[in-house]
């Protein structure tokens, strides 16, 4: 049978499906938790503000969104680096993912 890059044929449909399967799970396990931290973070949020203008706290925004930027920054950096050696079950994860991100 025919290799490519060390791998046989016969075993890329498994490794995809695998990885397909695995990344819907966990994909929409993600979506659900997300909803609930950001609910929770909404909440906080609306909660300092609340604070804030009754007087009884006092926050720097600009510094706030600075943090915010920061860590979108890092965000975007790790996103890129995963998909700089991706395999054929990586494929079918990243798949799976973005396919359970589309249910409801």
């Amino acid at each position: 049978m025919e290799q490519l890059n060390g791998q046989d044929w016969a075993s890329w449909p498994i490794q995809l499906s695998a990885g397909v399967l695995s990344g819907v799970a966990i994909g929409y396990t993600v979506r659900k938790l997300t909803l609930v931290a950001l609910f929770c973070i909404g909440l906080g949020l609306v909660f300092v503000y609340a604070l804030t203008q009754w007087g009884v706290a006092s926050v720097d925004w600009r510094a706030f969104d600075g943090q915010l930027q920061w860590v979108a920054r890092q965000l975007q950096q790790w996103t890129s680096g995963l998909f700089d050696d991706l395999s054929v079950a990586g494929a079918g994860f990243a798949a799976g993912v973005l396919l359970s991100l589309r249910l409801r």
